[in-house]
């Protein structure tokens, strides 16, 4: 028996409506629905329940769960309560929702209708629905937005998690949230004392963990963490709103959101009680802002060539360079948490074994490219074969449509259609599956010769011109290939053999062959 899937989902609105007192929303969908499939004939095998909020495919987990089994012919149909439901996102999410329910066939079952997007009428419809519905989101979203920056000129707390030293708590009179000093505050008060003493960021981490005084989420005081704070002006009574900003970056082909500090920021008087005094907090950004160094691609360009290629094997923090300030002792590349055991290195020696560790990656993507001379021969034989595959499964299409079509004028028993309706199905199932896997394997092996094409100039180039690369122009060659490096070391150099490695250097070219 063919088995319907639903797929639960709460949103904005929904929010709002419980917070009215409405009730708990995926409760009451999930209620309607089970009941739709129990009136309707369907057997429910599986209930996908959406917890988490995001605007895009990525961001939903379960979403992305409900779209492999699909794509896999799991289910005949999926039920939800309306269409927009199943997407807000952009047009790439919408196009990957009404293209992987039109390959395999499989409905859309909503209480008051009922999608088969094998038709283009209803192709049309659910393509237009999901329009709408990222509109509306939109919409919604600049709404939302233009409330909160409103909430954070009157003051309120607009974050979720509070800054350390603070509580967030409702307001007794009137929405909306504020901050109370905990205990903590004590800590960020002597952290303003020592700075205003003499003490740096590090020298003050350093002081903080002598005293046994942690950071609120445990483990050791960073330098970072210690002048995010110094830096902070809610510890004297102020509320700063939208100063790390989202944006969004594409990446190697993968959306990444990164936060981006930014000047057009909130910042307003807030209700809760100040830690620090202002006279104090401005005398901190005096003394902080004297010390600032302008940074190193500003003086004399990028001086560490494996600048965000090695991490550490130990903590996972990204090794960094730290300079000897001296011509005659080399520059060394490091793991920045205290509290890690890893050694570091020479910075010259590390490049060495990453730039010699490539050597074997390369003559391997050389000889990978070489079996493609005439691509297209292969490749258009298996366009034909897939386009064949596509023409069958519409003409099963047009078979189901015939078969539903002679039951209802009678020609059909009851049991000769459901005979038949199941040999048309595994025969699309069987189809199904041979269209996905040459639709695989063509896009794969179109994606891997085009990145191997990429990647010849790139290595002739790396190869000619390396060693007489500035750091940057390195570093830019590298990152070109290689993706990351993992680095170990857990003892010092031997003094009778120093240009020894010593060290383990996985590397993790962007390209793997």
């Amino acid at each position: 028996m063919q088995q319907y899937a639903i797929y639960l989902r709460k949103s904005r609105a929904d929010i709002d409506a419980e917070a009215l007192g409405q009730g708990e929303t995926l409760a009451r969908h999930r209620a309607a629905l089970l009941e739709l499939a129990e009136r309707s004939g369907f057997e429910v095998g599986e209930i996908y329940h959406e917890i988490v909020s995001g605007d895009s495919i990525e961001a939903r987990p379960e979403m992305i769960r409900l779209l492999s089994d699909v794509e896999k012919g799991k289910w005949a149909g999926v039920l939800c309560m309306d269409i927009d439901r199943l997407a807000r996102g952009d047009s790439a999410d919408q196009a990957r929702i009404s293209r992987t329910f039109r390959i395999t066939g499989t409905l859309i079952i909503t209480p008051s209708r009922i999608y088969d997007t094998t038709r283009d009428s209803d192709e049309e419809y659910v393509d237009f629905e999901l329009f709408m519905a990222h509109r509306e989101y939109k919409a919604i979203s600049r709404r939302i937005m233009r409330g909160r920056i409103a909430s954070a000129k009157e003051g309120h707390f607009i974050g979720s998690t509070p800054p350390f030293g603070y509580d967030r708590v409702k307001l007794e009179k009137g929405r909306g949230y504020t901050l109370s000093p905990n205990s903590e505050s004590e800590t960020v008060k002597l952290i303003y004392k020592l700075c205003i003493a003499g003490m740096g960021s590090r020298s003050i981490a350093r002081k903080l963990d002598d005293m046994a005084a942690p950071p609120r989420s445990g483990g050791a005081w960073s330098s970072a963490s210690i002048a995010d704070i110094l830096r902070n002006p809610v510890y004297c009574g102020k509320i700063r709103w939208q100063y790390r900003r989202e944006q969004k970056l594409s990446e190697n082909g993968v959306v990444v959101t990164r936060r981006v500090k930014g000047s057009d920021y909130v910042l307003a008087e807030g209700l809760h009680p100040a830690i620090i005094s202002e006279s104090d907090f401005e005398r901190v950004q005096q003394i902080m802002s004297s010390r600032r160094e302008p940074p190193k691609t500003l003086r004399s360009g990028l001086r560490n060539p494996l600048s965000g290629l090695v991490y550490c094997g130990l903590c996972g923090s990204m090794m960094t360079r730290l300079g000897t300030g001296s011509h005659n002792r080399s520059d060394i590349l490091r793991c920045p948490n205290r509290s890690c055991c890893n050694v570091s290195s020479k910075l010259s020696l590390v490049e060495q074994a990453l730039v010699e560790g490539l050597e074997p990656w390369l003559n391997e993507c050389r000889v990978a490219v070489k079996p493609f001379p005439d691509p297209d021969i292969s490749t258009g034989i298996e366009k034909i074969g897939v386009e064949r595959l596509r023409a069958e499964l519409s003409g099963i299409s047009a078979q189901r449509e015939r078969i539903y079509s002679l039951l209802e004028q009678g020609v059909y028993s009851p049991e000769e259609f459901r005979e038949r309706l199941k040999a048309l199905e595994q025969r699309r199932e069987r189809i199904f599956l041979k269209l996905q896997n040459s639709e695989q394997t063509i896009s794969q092996s179109e994606d891997l010769r085009s990145r191997y094409a990429e990647q010849i100039p790139v290595v002739q180039k790396l190869s000619e011109i390396y060693s007489n690369s500035a750091p940057e122009e390195k570093n830019i060659l590298l990152k070109a290939i290689v993706c990351r490096a993992v680095y170990i070391k857990s003892g010092r150099n031997d003094r009778s053999d120093p240009n020894r490695f010593g060290f383990s250097l996985d590397i993790f070219p962007l390209l793997p062959v």
